[in-house]
């Protein structure tokens, strides 16, 4: 019972599945805060306006009377209209206070025109009825192109997103631009052929589906509300180029590579980073540690207060610090490393002894903004990855924190130890170490665990016959202590 957390001991981004839930709770109850904040400030904003706001249970409309009929002629009786937003194509309108503010700017775009007279349905045909909206005379005065779509799809998705942020414009390009890109001329007019054309030549690998949802959610800034490239989307038995298999290292080939790196010192006009590089390898291999999370260490050379409220100490200070105890980020949750393995590269790698190299790029980027800060960091990391493909790696960086969970899961460290300390949730950690193993492993490590059991059983039985030999000598005392 002691040992069991209740809800008020879970803290926020500490790394676990239910400090992730926590973290996660609070930036919805601040996203909350912040739309309702906005939502009475509207109020005064549109105090004058014709056209009003109104919400319901996930996204944001207008609603406003008018005397412009669908044919854009006079009524006599003002017309009640109530539109949704995401009907225009210009953003699905969640509850955000991002949200607020851009339904504010329509809503003041229409209030003009109708008080300038200047109304017409022409320019929001989204919002025309069913039966009026499929008449080939109903057509827009300019028809939009790929770059309109594409354009409107930024803008709506930078109402819930951070432009401050590198991650989230890394996000936009990874996610869809690298398959918008793929269209041939952005000048064109969107058609269901044009789309299908780029999901029908993407090559069949495991991006085949991503490149199909950005485009199914593309597809309403194109005027194609219905499509949905469902036909080209791939099982996974029908992925043909497929990522090379990520493979087990073992600690003598990690300390192989590992002391090859003196030998990539380049020359006096072009130094090499070697040992910078050395060393980062080095924390990769003993903690596990995604590329990126080398560079976000906070108690490197002095004490930091975690957002668990912990206090860690130097992990240069192996007084203060003997496990090597790291605090990082990693995909945006702080957590703990707590796990070196082995324990031994510790100090054969001389772990705790900083190269210069990472403190000067650290203070030529401490002047930053997070933005170019994160963008600095990425930017060393492909360097870092491209040295190793220099110089012969038959490996990916990456592949060092998969060895690493195949190992602490083969010394038998409770899952759920090796999944807090990785920054995973235990079925990713599973799922991923289980998915590398073949059927032979998976047997070999079955057996290892009835042996397990068999030698408990065995150490069971030993008990007993130890318990009833201490009864006979018990008895045996017993007879001679009644004689005397």
């Amino acid at each position: 019972m002691s040992g069991k957390k209740t809800p008020n001991s879970i803290v926020a981004n500490d790394g676990s599945y239910l400090g992730a839930k926590k973290g996660k709770a609070l930036r919805d109850k601040k996203i909350i805060e912040d739309f309702q904040k906005a939502w009475k400030s509207q109020r005064q904003l549109l105090k004058d306006s014709l056209v009003k706001l109104y919400k319901d249970k996930s996204s944001i409309g207008l609603q406003w009377h008018t005397l412009v009929d669908w044919d854009d002629s006079t009524l006599v009786v003002p017309r009640r209209i109530k539109r949704a937003l995401n009907a225009l194509n210009r953003g699905k309108f969640p509850l955000t206070s991002e949200a607020v503010n851009r339904a504010v700017q329509i809503a003041q775009e229409i209030d003009l025109k109708i008080k300038a007279n200047s109304f017409t349905w022409q320019d929001y045909l989204q919002w025309l009825p069913k039966n009026l909206k499929l008449k080939q005379h109903i057509q827009p005065n300019k028809p939009i192109t790929l770059r309109d779509a594409i354009n409107a799809f930024i803008d709506d998705y930078w109402l819930t997103k951070d432009k401050k942020r590198y991650q989230d414009h890394k996000n936009l390009k990874t996610t869809y631009l690298t398959y918008f890109n793929k269209f041939p001329d952005w000048g064109a007019v969107p058609s269901k052929e044009i789309l299908d054309e780029v999901a029908r030549n993407y090559p069949k690998s495991v991006k085949r589906n991503q490149c199909c949802s950005a485009l199914k959610k593309l597809a309403p800034y194109c005027g194609l509300s219905d499509y949905d490239p469902k036909e080209f989307r791939l099982r996974k038995s029908q992925i043909e180029v497929k990522a090379k298999p990520k493979r087990d290292l073992s600690e003598q080939e990690v300390e192989e590579w590992y002391n090859k790196f003196s030998q990539w010192k380049g020359n006096i006009a072009n130094p090499s980073q070697w040992e910078l590089w050395r060393w980062w390898y080095g924390m990769q291999a003993t903690y596990g540690f995604r590329n990126h999370e080398v560079l976000n260490i906070y108690n490197l050379d002095h004490e930091y207060k975690g957002d668990d409220g912990k206090l860690y100490f130097p992990f240069t200070d192996i007084i203060k610090n003997p496990r090597g105890v790291i605090y990082t980020q990693g995909k945006g949750v702080n957590r703990a490393a707590f796990l070196p393995q082995p324990r031994k590269w510790l100090e054969k790698f001389n772990l705790r002894k900083i190269p210069q190299d990472y403190y000067v790029f650290m203070r030529s980027i401490d002047s930053l903004n997070q933005y170019n800060k994160a963008k600095a960091k990425e930017l060393k990391t492909g360097n870092y990855q491209k040295f190793l493909n220099r110089h012969g790696f038959n490996f990916t960086a990456y592949n060092l924190r998969h060895a690493y969970n195949v190992k602490t899961h083969g010394l038998g460290i409770p899952v759920s130890l090796i999944a807090k300390n990785l920054g995973h949730t235990i079925l990713q950690n599973t799922s991923t170490y289980l998915e590398s193993q073949g059927i032979k492993s998976c047997l070999d490590a079955l057996d290892e665990w009835e042996k397990k059991q068999k030698n408990k059983e065995n150490s069971s039985l030993s008990l007993e016959a130890q318990i009833d030999l201490l009864r006979q000598e018990n008895e045996q005392l017993k007879a001679i202590f009644n004689n005397y």
